[in-house]
């Protein structure tokens, strides 16, 4: 009975082998972020703006690399028309605070500025995405 109680006390020590699974784990979770940073294709200075709601294009405009503007497009949510704004600098863009009435929390606008095809940015609950669109063809869908 005394064999087990100083059992309990001891302190749980790291084998040589547990450190090395534990650390291989670590490094294969930045696997995807790497593959996705590597396999992207650099800008070739065709890229669009593609504004989505609810899966459907609605405003598409050419992002250029020197373009320092602010772009309105208009929408429609639950019937009601509104107009959000897209801030274009040096090759980037973001999405302006829209209405808080349908988008009470401000997360779209947090994210900042993307200028990759494989980046986006979305505002919820309205399910208004912004993507950029490269002319050359990815690897990375991003449709799921």
């Amino acid at each position: 009975m005394h064999k087990n109680l100083s059992r309990t006390n001891e302190s749980f020590r790291f084998k040589k082998w547990d450190l090395i699974i534990i650390g291989f784990f670590i490094l294969l979770s930045f696997m995807p972020a790497l593959y996705i940073t590597l396999t992207s294709t650099p800008s070739t200075g065709n890229e669009q703006i593609i504004v989505e709601k609810d899966g459907i294009e609605i405003f598409r405009h050419p992002l250029q690399s020197h373009d320092e503007s602010s772009i309105s497009f208009s929408f429609t949510h639950n019937g009601q028309d509104y107009q959000g704004t897209l801030i274009l600098k040096d090759g980037q863009v973001r999405l302006d605070r829209l209405p808080e009435e349908i988008v009470p929390l401000a997360i779209h606008e947090n994210m900042g500025f993307i200028e990759r095809p494989h980046e986006v940015i979305v505002a919820l609950p309205i399910r208004l995405l912004i993507r950029i669109h490269s002319e050359e063809p990815s690897d990375v869908d991003l449709s799921t």
